[in-house]
């Protein structure tokens, strides 16, 4: 299957599966204390997430993580920053407002993402999507606000705490999308430190002791749902999506969850179904639709001063699975795979051109990083391939030349590729 059509498909089963997750998280924190239903759903959560590892054959890239302190920290971190404050949070919440409340307030971090993006992944925002996210924003404050725009000052504190979680998942998928770790062996980690974390909540809150309660037939299917389903297969394929496909198409689409989350809230907890929420899907769908047509938004935003004869791309994500150890390493590291769209006439000149600049003086970093193209089969898979050209546009007479290593050197390699691209045409024009 085609990596976008993989892509595609782990998102709309996680929105699916991820819309559930509120109700679930009402039904079980309603029934047993918070701290006991999560650590009981993380029991679950762990031994899952290892299986899951161990059949996708990834048990070797999980032990080099648990042995390397920096990734194992970063991956630990970031699973907390999302999990950890999402659950409680949101459980804790929902004992004060309503199921819908929490989740449409919690379902800006799309949003917020939009913040983080120039300053962790450094894309470029177009106007398209700032029109694209601010109607959707639109969309949000009208289910805020049931239509009235007024908000309830007894809920404040509520609404404040929903909106730091907000935050906290918003960091954290971003965080994901720029580390580019084994997502197999992340879920796993990322459910072995909150486990550690919620298991010390509830010794805490039992007074020193694992006293547990009798759950009840719907508590525990909420606990297997939330350790099972959402910690181990949702959080996969949302994180695996988001690395693939471009960062506020995901966004955008994952607006689309809190009417989900409305209908199984009406149908499972009794809650009403305003008519106002069909007006936000309009909001919605017209942002999708804009997303569709945008071509700068998602590439990426060049430190250089000098001019640039071509618009960079991060595509990183094309990646996210490859089976080449070097760029894996790269990307595992702080850096990025960028190209850019050229045409294959500079296929056949590739070679010369680096080492032309070898000899100019560019050695301080063109050893540093890897150069070639996507047609380049000993570096990027044909479905790579396929990717790579459907996500930058590139047509037929077209090839990506790609640098990958440390995204300074390979703004600078672009820049000086430029110049050698704008020096050739001035000599034709001499000549």
């Amino acid at each position: 299957m085609k990596i976008s059509n993989i892509a595609n498909t782990y998102l709309v089963l996680s929105l699916l599966t991820g819309a559930l997750m509120p109700v679930m998280l009402y039904i079980g924190g309603a029934n047993i204390p918070i701290p006991e239903f999560l650590f009981l759903a993380y029991i679950f959560a762990v031994p899952s997430s290892l299986v899951f590892v161990l059949a996708n054959g990834k048990k070797g890239k999980l032990v080099s993580m648990l042995r390397n302190r920096r990734d194992l920290s970063i991956v630990a971190v970031i699973g907390i920053l999302n999990y950890f404050f999402l659950e409680y949070g949101l459980t804790y919440a929902e004992r004060f407002v309503s199921t819908s409340l929490a989740t449409v307030i919690y379902r800006s971090f799309p949003i917020i993402m939009f913040i983080f993006l120039p300053l962790v992944l450094r894309e470029k925002v177009s106007r398209l999507q700032i029109g694209a996210l601010l109607l959707a924003f639109a969309g949000f404050i009208i289910a805020f606000t049931g239509g009235n725009f007024s908000f309830s000052s007894a809920n404040g504190p509520i609404i404040l705490f929903l909106i730091f979680i907000a935050v906290m998942s918003a960091l954290s998928s971003v965080l994901v999308k720029r580390y580019v770790f084994d997502m197999e062996s992340s879920m796993f980690v990322f459910n072995l430190a909150n486990m550690v974390l919620f298991g010390a909540m509830f010794v805490a809150s039992s007074g020193g002791g694992l006293h547990f309660s009798l759950p009840d037939t719907s508590a525990l299917i909420a606990i297997l749902y939330v350790g099972i389903v959402y910690n181990v297969l949702t959080g996969f394929m949302y994180y695996s999506a988001l690395r693939m496909i471009k960062t506020t198409l995901v966004t955008n689409f994952y607006f689309l969850s809190p009417f989900i989350t409305f209908g199984f809230a009406a149908v499972i907890l009794g809650e009403p179904i305003r008519l106002y929420y069909l007006l936000i899907a309009v909001f919605v769908s017209v942002g999708i639709v804009i997303q569709k047509f945008d071509k700068v938004g998602g590439s990426y935003l060049s430190k250089e001063k000098k001019k640039l004869e071509y618009m960079v791309y991060d595509i990183s994500s094309a990646f996210v699975n490859t089976r080449n150890k070097e760029v894996y390493n790269v990307l595992k590291g702080n850096g990025r795979v960028l190209a850019v769209k050229v045409e294959k006439g500079w296929h056949n000149r590739l070679g010369n051109l680096i080492y032309e600049m070898k000899q100019g003086g560019g050695g301080n970093y063109i050893n540093e990083v890897r150069v070639y193209t996507d047609m380049d089969r000993n570096s990027v898979s044909e479905d790579e391939s396929v990717f790579i050209r459907d996500i930058m546009g590139i047509k037929e007479h077209e090839a990506a030349l790609i640098c990958a290593g440390n995204p300074k050197h390979g703004e600078r390699f672009f820049t000086d590729f430029s110049e050698r691209i704008r020096s050739d045409r001035a000599d034709k024009i001499e000549s």
